[in-house]
């Protein structure tokens, strides 16, 4: 119960003139002052949605995140920005959050336990993917959510993908290499370093400045990173 309130507490204290309807439906029940004919919301030429107005309805085609790489979750990611990010409502809307237990859609299964520094984080990582100078904007403004690269789970604070789902949208390093050779200097090439492959996210950072790891040794000029610093 603490969790559902800490995180009701950051989201008025992050946009305080956000109202919230006062007799919410529980998690996953659409209508309360916001869909009362869900086909109305609906993208144009949209199937008739059958069943109750809720998640569950929508999720008979929209299934949950795979663990497929190119998958970009376009439904997931604009739900997601709609929801939070426009409407400014909190995870409860949708999500059942229980201490220490679960963190689930209505009907469906848990995508992990929520520990005390996730749940106090979560609606500013998700704010930051949403808007932010940082490379999870980047990704939130091509349709790209939470799960195309964390996979079909509750992030952890600090959890970092690996490389191989970077590289399933943008190349390997030996492909990457031969994009960003120094514009004067070709050997001053971040993706062909001394170092070898380290990790992506070592320099390409999702919820913070970006930064060339290169440049904590070297002094010399390099190539602009995406949504960070040289």
């Amino acid at each position: 119960m603490k969790y559902t309130f800490l995180l009701f507490f950051l989201a008025v204290a992050a946009y305080p003139a956000v109202g919230f309807a006062t007799e919410q439906e529980p998690p996953g029940k659409c209508s309360t002052d916001c869909h009362r004919d869900i086909q109305a919301v609906l993208p144009e030429n949209h199937m008739i949605v059958e069943g109750e107005n809720n998640i569950s309805s929508c999720m008979q085609c929209h299934l949950p995140a795979s663990e497929t790489l190119r998958d970009t979750h376009v439904f997931s990611a604009k739900v997601h920005k709609k929801h939070f990010s426009e409407k400014k409502l909190e995870c409860t809307y949708c999500h059942i959050i229980k201490e220490g237990l679960s963190f689930a859609l209505p009907g469906r299964e848990s995508i992990g336990i929520p520990d005390e520094q996730t749940m106090k984080f979560l609606p500013e990582i998700t704010a930051e993917w949403a808007k932010s100078p940082f490379l999870a904007a980047v990704h939130s403004a091509k349709d790209i959510a939470c799960s195309s690269c964390h996979g079909n789970k509750l992030p952890l604070l600090d959890d970092k993908p690996a490389n191989k789902v970077c590289f399933g949208c943008h190349a390997d390093y030996e492909e990457l290499a031969a994009k960003t050779p120094g514009k004067d200097h070709p050997s001053r090439n971040p993706h062909g370093s001394h170092l070898g492959p380290i990790n992506c996210t070592v320099c390409h950072k999702a919820h913070e400045i970006s930064a060339t790891y290169c440049l904590t040794c070297h002094t010399f000029d390099m190539n602009p990173i995406p949504a960070g610093k040289q």
